[in-house]
């Protein structure tokens, strides 16, 4: 409206400067008298727009400084007695041209007016027509309740068989499997410890198998450094859907502090004996952080899983290099943002894939490297209670009935989420998710309900637990927080003492994050059934 009225203005003031050209014109006189300037008014009448608008043009300036003089001297010398009906034709004609200018600013503004009320109205129904849209596919991708109470699943025979069938493991190939990997892991770290013996570097620890195909390497700072973890609960789990506990690493040094006797002094001899301290008294240390550490991001004291993972694989390919002569097979990293992603290519074809994880311990647990991490949470590392986990697994099943189905049901519900993984690629709803929901429902349900021939009923209370979990956006960790595990095992005062996590944090921050989790559980719901059958149908 502004602009709008700015442009009325401009066209006022045109008006106004032709008003003064049609005076001017009617005012000048030369030696002919008045009727020359009669004749030069039609002369200025008749003459087409443009001439006009041409005139318009002139200085400004000018015009004035000649309206001025000439008006002067008209009034000073001149008086025409025929001027009142030229004036009048003059006026009228002004004044219908005036009327015309009015006319046309009129139409225009309301055209323009009219123009922008109908774009407003198209923007707004646009507007409630997508708002319309996107409620109504969201409604279609909404589970409705009780999916996963009406999946048909078969009876608990079908299952049994079609888990030690399809599901479960071979004794024998596990048993070759793990063999290998022991021995190579045993090989590499050895080797790894070498090379960071020459480069002066990290000291590495004994590694641990967790889980198939899963090896973690703890590694830890040369003296007088050390690491010291700082636990961050439920702070930034939101802003990445693997992490929902973390935490920091800071590097310290440890200085003992001097008191004056040359027992403490770094240089002093190994045969040396001091009779003023035992061997056995503690000594007085100063911990304070280091800037720019080994292995820390610039311009801190926090180690930067950005150069632990550069590290620990040029680490791996210089160990692989003093013993590869001793294999007939290939060794490749087979994922760079993974620091220990491995695989093992036979001669035959045949692929090993499993992981060797730099890990940092913090109790009886452990900081690992989630892989594609923003750059922002350089420094934040994701901690693992896989221990605490298996742990409470095997207090748990003592209190079962003998060949109990819980670890049945877990296998049964990971497979269906693997082959729907494979099917339409992964989702924020992990294997670790399904192993939590299993231990909440072994807390709190009869132990008698998870005999052999129950393993139908229990694995639909799994999915109907994890189904529930996603429309709530809530699932809490078992540990953290948790009132009913501490009676069963020791856990640290950190895990007791802290808030409740949620691990679907991230699907209640991110929305595009929860209709894929959920689009992909819905999947694996409706393909449950079909899937189980043809494998069945496959053993007939």
């Amino acid at each position: 409206m502004q602009k709008h009225e700015d442009r009325l203005l401009r066209e006022e003031e045109k008006l106004d400067q032709e008003m003064t050209l049609f005076s001017v014109k009617m005012t000048q006189t030369d030696d002919n008298g008045p009727q020359n300037n009669i004749k030069n008014i039609h002369e200025e009448q008749d003459l087409p727009y443009q001439h006009v608008t041409d005139k318009h043009e002139m200085s400004v300036s000018e015009d004035v400084t000649v309206f001025k003089q000439d008006s002067e001297e008209d009034y000073a010398d001149h008086k025409l007695p025929e001027g009142g009906n030229v004036h009048a034709k003059v006026s009228e004609n002004e004044t219908s041209e005036k009327a015309v200018a009015d006319w046309e600013d009129d139409y225009l503004w309301y055209l323009w007016n009219t123009f922008s009320i109908i774009s407003m109205i198209r923007f707004f129904r646009k507007y409630l027509r997508k708002n319309s849209q996107m409620k109504q596919d969201e409604a279609r991708t909404l589970p409705m309740t009780g999916i996963a109470g009406e999946v048909p699943l078969p009876d608990s025979d079908t299952l049994q068989s079609f888990h030690s069938k399809y599901v479960k493991v071979s004794p024998n190939m596990k048993w070759r499997e793990d063999e290998f990997l022991e021995g190579f892991a045993n090989h590499m770290v050895e080797a790894m410890r070498t090379v960071c013996d020459r480069n002066g570097g990290m000291v590495i620890d004994d590694w641990q198998m967790l889980d198939a195909c899963e090896i973690i390497v703890p590694f830890a700072p040369p003296e007088p450094f050390s690491f010291q973890c700082l636990l961050w609960n439920n702070k930034v789990g939101g802003l990445l859907p693997d992490m929902p506990v973390c935490g920091q690493i800071k590097v310290v040094e440890n200085k003992k502090i001097q008191n004056g006797c040359p027992c403490l002094s770094s240089d002093m001899d190994d045969d040396m004996v001091c009779l003023l301290h035992c061997e056995n008294e503690k000594r007085k240390t100063k911990t304070t952080d280091v800037c720019d550490g080994l292995l820390c991001l610039k311009n801190t004291s926090f180690l930067s899983k950005t150069q632990v993972t550069r590290w620990f694989q040029s680490t791996i390919k210089q160990a692989w290099a003093l013993i590869s002569h001793k294999y007939e097979f290939e060794l490749s990293i087979c994922h760079i943002g993974a620091p220990g992603a491995l695989v093992v290519r036979f001669r035959s074809g045949k692929k090993v894939i499993f992981t060797m994880k730099p890990v940092v311990k913090f109790r009886d647990a452990h900081f690992y490297i989630t892989p594609c991490s923003p750059n922002s949470l350089d420094t934040f590392w994701t901690l693992s209670l896989t221990i605490y986990e298996d742990h409470l697994l095997q207090c748990l099943s003592k209190r079962l009935p003998e060949n109990s189905c819980h670890i049945q049901t877990l296998e049964i519900a990971r497979f269906l989420h693997k082959r729907q993984t494979a099917l339409s690629g992964s989702s924020a709803l992990k294997d670790f998710h399904f192993k939590t929901a299993l231990m909440h429902l072994l807390l709190t349900r009869d132990p008698s309900l998870w005999k052999p021939d129950y393993v139908a009923c229990r694995v639909r209370d799994l999915l109907d637990f994890m189904e529930r979990s996603l429309e709530k956006k809530l699932l809490h960790h078992v540990f953290i927080g948790n009132p009913l595990t501490k009676n069963i095992i020791h856990l640290p005062v950190e895990f007791t003492q802290a808030n409740p996590v949620n691990l679907f944090h991230p699907l209640v921050v991110h929305n595009c994050i929860y209709r894929n989790a959920l689009m992909h559980f819905q999947e694996m719901l409706r393909n449950a059934h079909m899937l189980i059958h043809d494998y069945v149908g496959k053993s007939i």
